[in-house]
């Protein structure tokens, strides 16, 4: 229903657009009916009425789209689920794509609007040190690149490099997406580092989680900037995860979860069609 809400709230002049065109062709054949053929019939207010409303149906029907698809990936029991939401809210582990320094400063190293500035901010009230403490134990057998900055972390990891954290009951899968301009702490990402960084993060998932749900993000439509729109950066997550799929499976069940402000920009049933068609 929210779903549905939200694509007539964005779209009620498209809405009203087909709903119109709908009532003119419906109006048009019952004139013509009325007049070549007699039937008197079609002349009532029933009628009329019965007119409108299957108009504003199809109206609301061509403006709708789905909250909501499962695709499932051929000769597999692996399962692509592909949702609108919070990804704080859904079951399972969440990945939560972070710069390639594993920064816990709320500020210039990370910026409060990204997932990685909400992730500290949600489950570790903006305060850091256990954030740091936990990330050091998990990548204390990585060996980072030591460099200068102006604020922030000096270790640099590669790109893909992930980290699977336990806050409360919830676990999290963090993996290094963006680089870092060491001078202006700006982050970036482009389409080579992000298919790096998802590989990463399928390595992980496939020891660390065992059957739980993964919940990933569309990753590269926040700040990090790769710049491409929400179906095509959709459909290279969805393809990185069936080819790493391809070669052992990561998990048996993968969802993808995108936030409401994506809604205008892809239809689910595109998306369902052309991947069930492959």
């Amino acid at each position: 229903m929210r779903g549905l809400w939200t694509s007539l709230r964005l779209h009620p002049i498209g809405c009203v657009a087909h709903a119109f065109v709908a009532f003119s062709v419906a109006w048009t054949a019952t004139d013509a009916l009325s007049h070549f053929f007699g039937w008197a019939a079609l002349n009532s207010p029933k009628w009329f009425g019965a007119i409108i409303l299957c108009s504003v149906i199809y109206g609301t029907y061509r403006m709708w789209r789905p909250a909501q698809i499962v695709i499932t990936a051929p000769l597999s029991n692996v399962s692509i689920e592909v949702v609108f939401g919070d990804i704080f809210a859904q079951e399972g582990v969440a990945a939560i794509p972070v710069n390639e320094f594993f920064d816990s400063e709320i500020g210039l190293p990370v910026s409060k609007k990204s997932l990685h500035g909400m992730f500290l901010q949600r489950c570790f009230a903006g305060h850091g040190e256990a954030f740091d403490r936990q990330v050091a134990d998990k990548l204390g057998n990585i060996h980072p690149e030591v460099v200068s900055r102006r604020e922030g972390k000096g270790e640099r990891f590669p790109i893909g490099t992930s980290a699977a954290l336990e806050v409360g009951r919830r676990r999290y899968l963090l993996f290094a997406f963006t680089r870092t301009d060491t001078g202006t702490c700006k982050a970036s990402a482009d389409v080579p580092q992000m298919f790096a960084a998802l590989a990463g993060l399928w390595r992980t998932a496939r020891t660390e989680l065992g059957g739980d749900v993964l919940n990933v993000p569309l990753v590269g439509s926040g700040l990090s900037g790769v710049g491409l729109p929400t179906r095509d950066l959709l459909n290279m997550i969805i393809l990185s995860f069936l080819d790493e799929t391809r070669r052992q499976i990561v998990v048996h069940q993968l969802r993808v979860v995108l936030g409401w402000d994506r809604l205008p920009g892809v239809d689910l049933r595109e998306v369902k069609r052309y991947w069930e068609a492959k």
